[in-house]
């Protein structure tokens, strides 16, 4: 069983789902991924009901340490994408 789905699987199944042609639900997913970059772009956080929030996060710079050459090394802050899923979607998944 393959449990993974690709972009182009998950289009088609939205396209099924809503009864719409799978290159203009390519375009709506491409047009949903780039807004909501935006808005993490802009220091916004993206809501959606009953799925989860997207939101940019600041990791701040550490240190880690290597055993195999036993030494320190920096870990430069960076700037990441966060999701917290919404309690709905995760009873969801959680009910069998």
């Amino acid at each position: 069983i393959n449990r993974y789905m690709n972009n182009k699987g998950f289009v088609e199944h939205l396209a099924g789902k809503v009864g719409a042609e799978t290159a203009q639900m390519q375009q709506f997913v491409d047009s949903f991924i780039e807004s909501v970059a935006d808005a993490l772009c802009d220091g916004k956080v993206v809501s959606i009901q009953g799925f989860g929030n997207f939101e940019k996060k600041e990791k701040a710079e550490r240190k880690i340490y290597n055993p195999a050459s036993k030494e320190f090394k920096v870990v430069p802050c960076k700037v990441v994408a966060n999701f917290k899923m919404s309690p709905v979607l995760k009873d969801k998944i959680n009910t069998p």
